[in-house]
């Protein structure tokens, strides 16, 4: 199973998006894709449209303060391959529950890819995430640049020294002005960064839409709703990547490495 956090450097990147619309590309590719709920906001259940107060539905908390098999807190969606493991919680919440209990109860978790969505900030939450993950991407948006280069070199180094998690590109995302991404400027963030841009995804009205909003207007999965919108291209670029050839793992025991560094003897 590929693990991946999408990491974030500010409020406002589009993380739960490309977390969720990434998640859909690659179930469309035929690949079975776990999503975890990380965010106390739950944008992924209201983008994917599941119920949290359903008695049917048992939430990740649930499974770890019980000591539940996690499976039984995996929800199926209205898009074929793609599952969702609501939180209940925050997940830097599950400092004060268990972390380690936390990180056990992905070891025997079958999937293709287990996709995390965090909060902002990371804090935290950090350590959960790439702490259980093989890889990260960091997103970067135009505004607040100088913020998200920043924050993503800290999250770099955090992720790839410390909690052996692999960084494998980042995302330009909602890109308002993409004359001012120009392929010398894109090559000198890449070197700043050591990875390379996966895409560039502009700003798309329809896009933002998807989050759903007052009144009627409902939440949607754009990828599964737009089309051949060019934000679903760049979304399928995403896909794209994570099914090609990925470096090999650093990480052999995601449990072992978090109890050394959280309960260090």
């Amino acid at each position: 199973m590929k693990s991946v956090t999408f990491a974030v450097s500010k409020g406002g990147v589009g993380k739960s998006l490309i977390t969720s619309n990434v998640g859909a590309a690659l179930a469309e590719r035929g690949k079975k894709v776990i999503l975890v709920e990380g965010d106390p906001n739950r944008p992924l259940q209201t983008i994917l449209g599941i119920d949290e107060s359903s008695k049917q539905v048992l939430t990740l908390d649930e499974v770890v303060t019980k000591n539940l098999k996690i499976q039984s807190a995996v929800c199926s969606t209205d898009f074929d391959n793609l599952f969702l493991i609501p939180s209940g919680v925050s997940l830097q919440d599950y400092f004060e529950i268990d972390p380690i209990s936390f990180a056990k109860k992905f070891v025997n978790l079958k999937a293709d890819f287990l996709l995390i969505d965090v909060p902002f900030p990371l804090g935290k939450a950090a350590f959960l995430s790439l702490g259980i993950s093989t890889y990260f991407i960091p997103i970067l948006t135009e505004d607040e640049f100088v913020l998200c280069v920043e924050s993503a070199i800290d999250t770099i180094r955090l992720g790839k020294y410390l909690l052996k998690c692999i960084p494998l590109g980042f995302i330009l995302n909602r890109i308002k002005n993409p004359e001012k991404f120009t392929e010398d400027f894109v090559k000198d963030l890449e070197d700043l960064l050591e990875i390379s841009c996966i895409t560039q995804i502009k700003e798309h009205p329809e896009v933002s839409k998807s989050y759903g909003g007052v009144g009627s207007r409902k939440a949607f999965l754009a990828y599964k709703k737009l089309g051949k919108s060019e934000f679903t291209k760049r979304i399928g670029d995403v896909a794209d990547f994570l099914t090609g050839e990925l470096p090999k793992t650093q990480k052999k025991d995601s449990v072992e490495l978090l109890q050394k560094i959280l309960r260090p003897a």
